[in-house]
């Protein structure tokens, strides 16, 4: 079954979760999935493989002789591998500027560009994205609530997407280890209505993490997270569901 624009995971549809061990042996049949086993159809439903590559970048906006205390600015990028031999691919760059509300609450805006490549299908989008993230520390586990709100505008069709995303996030350091940190997170994506690109209104897709936090040192402003990632999306056009069990590998760099 050939893959087209829904199958795509910042597209327009999702995915669901497993559990994933951590021994060496574990990882390492899971990778030799990852880059050896092809696309699966199983009936209606697809699974496939991927990898997926990020960095992210947040801090203070720091202006010479003006009071910026409270202004953020935000960036990550994403490369994105499907198939087998990774014959898709999605790129993302998404800039942002936020203003942080007290310790724990901020709202953000900010614009994502996006190009999808399939074998058959070349795609460009522009996103407008506001949101509102949420942090508290519950002991020694720390969470963030993100809440966001986007404006798709995609080169295939002249409809604007509008898609809200809800994330939960927890993380906790290791006892005896404060430079390891477990790491979990859960996204849920809602279309608001429907497209003729393919954006169907109703919920559409689910991202689940399941991860490694390292930090170099003490201190130290440099981030990395391994982990897994089950995404489930829903094809609403052909009944079918797309499963991606994807090698995730996030750099975090906040001076």
């Amino acid at each position: 079954m050939p893959l087209t624009l829904s199958h795509f995971p910042d597209s327009c549809f999702m995915r669901i979760p497993r559990s994933c061990s951590w021994t060496s042996l574990c990882i390492g049949g899971f990778l030799c999935a990852v880059f050896i086993v092809p696309p699966v159809v199983c009936g209606q439903d697809i699974v496939d493989r991927g990898l997926w590559l990020a960095l992210f970048s947040q801090g203070e906006l720091d202006i010479p002789a003006t009071d910026t205390e409270n202004l953020l600015w935000w960036y990550d990028s994403h490369a994105r591998f499907f198939g087998g031999p990774f014959p898709e691919f999605q790129g993302i760059v998404r800039p942002g500027m936020g203003y942080k509300l007290s310790d724990n609450h901020s709202m953000w805006l900010g614009y994502a560009w996006v190009r999808d490549v399939l074998p058959e299908l070349d795609v460009e989008e522009n996103r407008i994205w506001q949101q509102w993230g949420w942090t508290e520390e519950f002991g020694d586990i720390s969470t963030l609530w993100r809440s966001r709100l986007e404006q798709r505008f995609v080169s295939v069709g002249p409809q604007v997407g509008w898609r809200f995303r809800q994330l939960l996030r927890a993380s906790k350091p290791l006892e005896n280890h404060p430079r390891l940190t477990w790491v979990a997170w859960d996204e849920i994506f809602f279309p608001l209505r429907n497209t003729d690109w393919g954006a169907v209104a109703g919920y559409n897709q689910n991202r689940v993490f399941v991860g490694m936090g390292v930090t170099p040192r003490a201190g130290s402003p440099w981030r990395t997270e391994v982990g897994y990632l089950y995404q489930q999306i829903d094809i609403p056009f052909d009944g079918a569901n797309l499963s991606n069990h994807i090698l995730s590998v996030n750099i975090y760099y906040n001076p």
